[in-house]
């Protein structure tokens, strides 16, 4: 009880001097830790988004393709999966099927034999909606990884510019007064090192989630080939 209690003192204490310190910045600063703050609350709630949104289609992907490869007809894997709207995967073979679908059905409506070259006609059909899908999955996952990748970037760099600015205007106040004693150029290294530190603190998790999410959605777009690959196979070799 004690301990906590040391800590949470130590906490407030250390939250009022951060506070001070802002407070007797420069406008400059101020408007570079805003810029950091602003990014760093950003980039914490796409985290979050993000993590939610792959999460649950990692695990309906999971279910997808424990289906796909556990049943030899299409027809049983389109019934079977059409409940499964957060995976990626599920979308583009769903895209495929619907096309296959809707192209032998209008084939056979008109007469049309479907052998040879029409079967490779139907799979390059499949081929083109299952691609367009991808890419239109594959947007919607990478929404907000952007705001990442800019802020794992230029948050260090808005950091370094703050601590240059701190360590310039000490060396100034330096020069004006012929001394540099502690208490002359303290506020200003405090400065460099509040944006300093606040640079890595945005910068750090941004970059983290970015990698992170990046290996995700790599898998997710070479799990999608794969059944693509094994959807046209399909079709080729059952001749519709």
């Amino acid at each position: 009880m004690v301990i906590n209690l040391n800590f949470a003192a130590n906490s407030m204490t250390a939250g009022l001097q951060l506070a001070e310190t802002v407070k007797n910045s420069s406008l400059l600063v101020n408007i570079m830790l805003f810029a950091l703050i602003a990014a760093s609350i950003v980039s914490l709630a796409i985290i979050a988004a993000k993590f939610v949104q792959y999460r649950l289609a990692a695990i309906e992907t999971a279910k997808f393709v424990d289906v796909f490869w556990k049943n030899k007809e299409l027809q049983d894997v389109a019934a079977k999966t059409s409940g499964l709207k957060k995976s990626p995967v599920s979308a583009v073979f769903a895209a495929g099927y619907a096309e296959f679908k809707d192209t032998k059905e209008s084939w056979e409506d008109k007469g049309i034999v479907i052998i040879g070259g029409k079967v490779d006609e139907i799979a390059a059909n499949v081929d083109r909606a299952m691609r367009r899908e991808t890419h239109v999955r594959i947007q919607l996952l990478e929404n907000g990884l952007s705001f990442l990748a800019t802020t794992a970037t230029a948050s260090p760099f808005i950091g370094l510019f703050g601590t240059v600015y701190g360590i310039m205007n000490a060396f100034q106040e330096i020069g004006k007064t012929g001394s540099a004693t502690l208490g002359s150029i303290a506020p200003h290294l405090s400065d460099a090192l509040v944006t300093t530190a606040f640079g890595l603190i945005a910068a750090i998790p941004a970059s983290i989630a970015f990698n992170y999410f990046n290996a995700k959605l790599q898998k997710f777009e070479n799990e999608a080939m794969n059944i693509a690959a094994d959807f046209l196979n399909q079709i080729k070799r059952s001749n519709v």
